[in-house]
């Protein structure tokens, strides 16, 4: 994994983590969608950028 792909990866990990913590605290159901969204992609973004 290069250099590219683990930053990716710990981006995903804090949006994750963010996501999560969005929800426990009750905000609006699209924020915590849209930042569900971003998580995803960058997720997707991670694993195009190990397999490549």
């Amino acid at each position: 994994m290069d250099t590219f792909a683990l930053i990716f990866a710990i981006m995903t990990v804090a949006l994750v983590w963010v996501t999560y913590t969005a929800w426990r605290m009750g905000n609006e159901k699209r924020d915590v969608s849209l930042l569900g969204v971003f998580s995803g992609l960058f997720g997707m973004g991670t694993v195009i950028s190990a397999v490549l």
